[in-house]
């Protein structure tokens, strides 16, 4: 049997995903192909019934589409209702469904770098999709303080309707001279390697960056010169694309991590 697995989002010219589930194929012994759709909103209805025409049984979502998708499905699995966004759909006999993944791979991300956020003063930057996935983890590892930074205030207002433990919120102007131990960056600043801003905060434990590429981002690079850890978003890439393997196949994927690093820093 031939499992046809792919993408949709906008832009995807840079997508490391076809590189991801080819290798989760090839190793699981599975034969099947994954690819890349990069489409616009109008075009939405077209390529999701293309995926049904030709038979496919897992696609991954990314920007701008993780709640667009939501109309659909047929069911959300509890992770994806809970924090309104979808980044795996499931093609099924009884309908599409939509999962979440992002959330363990968020997960993972921390775990596997030894970076527990339990009692400690966290900030997330951004209140973007991405910050969705550090949400329902922030509730389970409960900080003993979190702030979410911003550039617009309001924005923040419906996070915070996901968090239901007490959260601070301020601007991303009002951060110089605060002392974090976790800063977690959930913006788009440095995707395209433009330099970061420097808010002036101050971190004691960990630096963290839900951007892959480059290896050392525009923010974990003013960092670099302090005993702190700097964790970049490929582990958060990687786990969250073996979850969702995992819901289209039933495989369990352990990732190569050294493999995968080679592979997207030529190193």
């Amino acid at each position: 049997m031939y499992l046809n697995l792919g993408i949709i989002g906008n832009p995807l010219n840079h997508t490391f995903s076809p590189f991801i589930h080819n290798y989760f194929l090839y190793t699981s012994n599975l034969c099947g192909g994954y690819t890349c759709y990069d489409t616009t909103l109008d075009k939405l209805d077209d390529v999701i019934n293309i995926f049904k025409e030709y038979n496919f049984i897992g696609v991954n979502v990314t920007v701008p589409y993780k709640q667009e998708v939501i109309k659909y499905c047929s069911r959300l699995d509890i992770t994806a209702k809970e924090i309104e966004a979808v980044n795996t759909l499931h093609f099924t006999e009884n309908g599409i469904i939509g999962h979440n993944t992002d959330i363990f791979g968020f997960h993972m991300m921390l775990e596997s770098n030894g970076i527990n956020t339990q009692n400690k003063r966290v900030l997330l930057l951004g209140a973007g999709g991405a910050s969705r996935a550090v949400i329902p983890y922030l509730r389970i590892n409960t900080p003993s303080s979190f702030v979410i930074a911003n550039r617009t205030i309001e924005k923040v207002e419906e996070l915070l309707s996901l968090y239901d433990n007490n959260a601070e919120v301020c601007s991303l102007s009002d951060l110089k001279d605060e002392k974090f131990d976790i800063v977690i960056n959930a913006t788009s600043l440095g995707v395209k390697g433009e330099p970061f801003i420097d808010y002036g905060f101050h971190i004691k434990e960990a630096a963290v960056d839900m951007i892959y590429k480059p290896q050392v981002t525009s923010f974990l690079s003013l960092y670099c010169n302090q005993d702190i850890k700097l964790v970049n978003g490929l582990s958060m890439l990687i786990y969250q694309a073996a979850g969702s393997f995992n819901i289209w196949t039933g495989k369990d994927i352990e990732p190569d991590m050294q493999y995968f690093k080679s592979l997207v820093y030529n190193k």
